[in-house]
This record gives C-alpha cells, structure tokens and sequence, in this order.
C-alpha cells in the first residue's frame, strides 16, 4: 500500500511538473496577433504633390500593442530619419496619420517607410511591414 501511495504522489508530482513547465508566458504571446496596413502611400506609388504626403497606418493587436515604431527615410540615408514615431501604448488599435513636405528632396527620390510593432511586453517577437514610394 505504501508503494502505490508513494507511486501516486510522485505521478502527481511529474503531472503537476509537466503543466507547470507548459504553461509559459510565451503561450500567451502566440496568441496576440499583430496587423499592419500602411494605407497611404500605397506602396510604389509616385507621388505627384511632395508638397504635401499623407502617411496614413493602423496597427490592429487581437489582444493588445505594446510598442509600435515608424521611420520614414529617403533610401540611402537612414540615418537622416523624416518620421521617427515611437509609442508604447497597450491600446488594441494603433492609428498613426501624418503630413509631411518631401518637396526640399529632388524628383524621383526613393523613401523607405517601415513598421514595427511588438507582439509581446519584452520586444522579443515583433511584427513588421515596410513599403517603398518616390516622388
């Protein structure tokens, strides 16, 4: 009888164990699901007015954003940054809109405009979504 007493406690132990170790926080993490559209510019677009771009992006969690980031930059220059928005909020929609003036750049400038958001509290899965457009 002690056998089994002490055989049922330690497959408790090893059950209890193999839950603990299986709920992880990441678990949690895979199911917050990030959605990035980039409405305007669409990507490739040329745009005729520089005078006068609209930036236009919504960043959508299932659960909840925690730290969202956009730069915009003429390609070749990402150091000289246009946009360099970053926010940590925990709003479940992220509504980014902006004008900007490119017309001080030269015809045919090429921008790179790139999103990230993070998926997680720790910034250690993030999703992202960049285009390209000139003037």
């Amino acid at each position: 009888m002690k056998f089994l007493k002490n055989l049922f406690f330690l497959l408790l132990a090893v059950g209890l164990a193999t839950a603990v170790a299986s709920c992880d926080k990441d678990d949690d993490d895979d199911k917050n699901k990030i959605t990035i559209s980039i409405l305007e510019p669409k990507a490739n677009e040329v745009i005729s007015n520089p005078a006068d771009v609209h930036i236009h992006i919504e960043i959508e969690a299932s659960d909840e954003n925690h730290e969202v980031e956009i730069v915009l930059y003429a390609h070749g220059d990402s150091n000289n940054k246009i946009i360099d928005f970053d926010q940590h909020a925990h709003d479940k929609k992220i509504v980014f809109a902006q004008d900007v003036d490119l017309s001080s750049f030269p015809a045919g400038t090429e921008f790179h405009l790139e999103v990230e958001a993070c998926i997680d509290e720790d910034c250690t899965k993030k999703e992202d979504k960049h285009i390209d457009f000139s003037i």
